[in-house]
C-alpha cells in the first residue's frame, strides 16, 4: 500500500509531543504532586473445541498466554493543570497453536510471527488537563466513551475498537479501543444543569490505522471460522486514503450532556468513519481475469465509483458517517430500576453486498460492492437489584439484574439489494434485527468473590453466548478471574459452502470457538 508524506507528527509522535510539554510545564512548576499505580497481569485462553482450519487437533491448547502491564502516572502540576499518561507493555508467548496457525497462512502478508502482531505495547494515552473557572480542555492522546451501552456500539463511535486484542467478550473497553490524538474541550453551564462537550481530532496527528473496528483478517486465533489461517490481506490489503474513507480527514463531535427533573440525557453530533470495515472489489476484473472467469457484474456503487482499489481483489475501508445520537436514563420508584436508552440515527452507513456474480461466486456472499444506508440504532435497559436472590442464593446483598434490547432498523431496506451483515458470509440483511442480553452478579465474602452470568441472544439471527465466570480478590493487590466463553448459532459456513451458505450471522462467526479464560493481576 503506497504511503503519503507526513506533514505533522502521528499516533506515538503526537504523544511525544504532548509529553515534551508536559515536561516544560512540570519543568518550570515549582511543587508537583506526582501519583502512580498500575498493575501486572497474565491472561490465558484454552480452545475448548478444535478449531477445523489446522490439521492437528487443537482442542485443549492454550490458544493465548498474555503478559501485561498497565503503568499509570498523574502530574499535578497546580489546580488547573495536570498531565495524565497511561502506558500498556505487551508480552505474548509463542504458542504451538500460534504457530500452527502461521504455518496454514496466517499473518502471510507481512510475514510477522503472529506473538509480535499480538504482543504490541503502546502509549494507551497522554494528555494535559487545562481548567479554568468552567471550562476544561485536554490536549493529547486520549479516549472518550459516549452513550450508555455495555455491549454493542451504538452511539459510541469516537473511537474505533481492536478486537485483535481479544473478540467480542473483554469487558474492560479501556483495553479495547484504539486512542485518538483529540482536542477535547468541555464548558460546564450551572444554570441548566448541563455541560458542552466539543471534540475535533486532526487526522494528520494520528495513525491512520486508529479510525474503525480491527478485526482478525490476518488469520490468527480470533479470525471468523473457518478463516483461521487466511490473510485476506495478500489480496485486499486496507486503504486509509480512499476517496470518501481518508483517514486523515479530520473529524469532529459535539455533545449537549445534562439532567432535567431527575432524567440524565445528551444529545451529541459526530463526524467519524464506519465502525466496520468493507470491502471495495476491485470490480471484479484483476482477479477474475486472472483466473479465466469473466466479471459481468461487480461495479461499485457510489461514492467509490470509479476509484481504483489497491489491493488484487480489493481492498478494506472506512467510509466516513454522520452520528445523531440521544441518551436518557433514570430510577423509576415503581419498578425500583434504572431505566436506560439510546438512539442514534447514523447517515450512509456502508454494507456489502452480492451473492451469486463476480467475486461473489468465488470468495462469497458482499463482494459485489458497496450500498449505503441509513440506519436507526436503539436501545432499552433495564438495571435492578434482585433482593429475593439474597436469601434464595445466600448472596450478602441483592443480586445485579441487567437486561438490554438492541435494534438496528435499515432505512429504506429492500430485500432484493442483498445486503449483507459482513463480507464473505451469507447471511442476508434484515430491516430490523435485535439482539437480547443480560448480566447477572451476586456477592459473596464482603464482595471478595463474585460470580456472574453474562449472556446474550440473536433474536432475528439466531444464536448466541453464555458467559459464566467468577471474580476472586486476594487482599488489596491480588484480583484473579476464570471465565467459560460458550457460544452456539443457527448456522455456520464452512470452506466448501463460502459462496452458497446463506445463514451465518454474528454468532456463526464464532464456531468452534468455545473459550476458556483465566487471568492473574497484581495491582499496586
Amino acid at each position: 500500500m503506497k504511503r503519503s508524506k507526513r506533514v505533522f507528527p502521528t499516533g506515538t509522535a503526537a504523544s511525544i509531543t504532548v509529553l515534551l510539554a508536559a515536561i516544560a510545564c512540570v519543568s518550570n512548576a515549582q511543587a508537583v504532586d506526582f501519583k502512580f499505580s498500575g498493575d501486572v497481569s497474565e491472561a490465558v485462553s484454552v480452545n475448548m473445541q478444535n478449531p477445523p482450519e489446522t490439521p492437528q487437533d487443537d482442542k485443549n491448547k492454550l490458544s493465548m498466554a498474555r503478559s501485561t502491564v498497565h503503568l499509570n502516572m498523574d502530574a499535578n502540576v497546580n489546580e488547573n493543570v495536570t498531565f495524565v499518561t497511561k502506558l500498556r507493555g505487551v508480552k505474548e508467548a509463542n504458542l504451538d497453536y500460534l504457530k500452527n496457525l502461521q504455518k496454514v497462512g496466517a499473518n502471510a502478508a507481512d510475514g510477522i510471527k503472529l506473538k509480535d502482531t499480538y504482543g504490541r505495547s503502546s502509549i494507551r494515552e497522554a494528555f494535559l488537563d487545562f481548567k479554568y473557572d468552567r471550562v476544561m480542555l485536554r490536549f493529547g492522546k486520549q479516549q472518550v466513551a459516549w452513550g450508555e451501552t455495555d455491549f454493542f456500539q451504538s452511539m459510541d463511535m469516537v473511537h474505533g475498537y481492536d478486537f485483535t486484542w481479544r473478540s467480542f467478550l473483554e469487558p474492560a473497553n479501556e483495553e479495547l479501543r484504539k486512542p485518538l490524538v483529540m482536542a477535547n474541550l468541555t464548558v460546564k453551564v450551572p444554570e441548566v444543569d448541563g455541560k458542552m462537550q466539543l471534540l475535533y481530532r486532526p487526522g494528520k496527528w494520528n495513525r491512520d490505522d486508529a479510525v474503525g473496528n480491527t478485526y482478525d483478517v490476518f488469520g490468527g486465533r480470533w479470525a471468523n471460522q473457518p478463516n483461521k489461517g487466511v490473510d485476506f490481506r495478500t489480496i485486499t490489503p486496507y486503504n486509509y486514503r480512499q476517496e470518501g474513507a481518508d483517514a486523515q480527514d479530520d473529524t469532529w463531535g459535539i455533545r449537549w450532556s445534562g439532567s432535567f427533573k431527575e432524567i440524565n440525557y445528551s444529545l451529541s453530533y459526530m463526524s467519524t468513519f464506519n465502525s466496520n470495515p468493507v470491502i471495495n472489489p476491485a470490480g471484479n476484473r484483476n482477479f477474475l481475469n486472472a483466473i479465466g472467469v469473466p466479471a459481468f457484474v461487480g461495479t461499485n456503487s457510489t461514492p467509490f465509483a470509479g476509484t481504483t482499489p489497491i489491493g488484487f481483489a480489493g481492498e478494506i475501508i472506512y467510509p466516513k458517517i454522520e452520528l445523531y445520537g440521544f441518551t436518557a436514563s433514570g430510577y423509576s420508584a415503581a419498578a425500583d430500576a434504572v431505566f436506560s436508552t439510546e438512539i442514534s440515527y447514523i447517515k450512509d452507513y456502508s454494507y456489502n453486498y452480492g451473492y451469486g456474480s463476480g467475486l461473489s461466486i468465488i470468495l462469497g456472499p458482499g463482494f459485489d460492492g458497496i450500498k449505503q444506508k441509513n440506519l436507526v440504532k436503539s436501545m432499552v435497559r433495564m438495571d435492578k437489584n434482585l433482593a429475593f436472590v439474597k436469601d434464595l442464593l445466600g448472596a450478602e446483598k441483592p443480586a445485579f439484574f441487567s437486561v438490554q434490547l438492541f435494534d438496528t432498523w435499515i432505512k429504506d431496506f429492500h430485500k432484493s439489494e442483498n445486503l449483507v451483515q459482513l463480507v464473505g458470509f451469507g447471511q442476508p440483511s434484515k430491516e430490523h434485527s435485535a439482539l437480547l442480553t443480560m448480566i447477572f452478579g451476586l456477592s459473596y465474602a464482603n464482595g471478595t468473590i463474585v460470580p456472574e452470568l453474562v449472556a446474550g441472544h440473536d433474536v432475528s439471527y439466531g444464536g448466541g453466548f453464555v458467559v459464566p465466570s467468577v471474580s476472586f480478590q486476594y487482599g488489596k493487590d491480588w484480583r484473579f478471574k476464570v471465565e467459560y466463553d460458550y457460544f452456539y448459532n443457527d448456522g455456520a459456513r464452512n470452506k466448501t459452502n463460502a459462496a452458497t451458505e446463506r445463514d451465518t450471522a454474528l454468532f456463526g462467526y464464532f464456531s468452534h470457538n468455545n473459550q476458556l479464560y483465566l487471568k492473574a493481576t497484581y495491582q499496586f
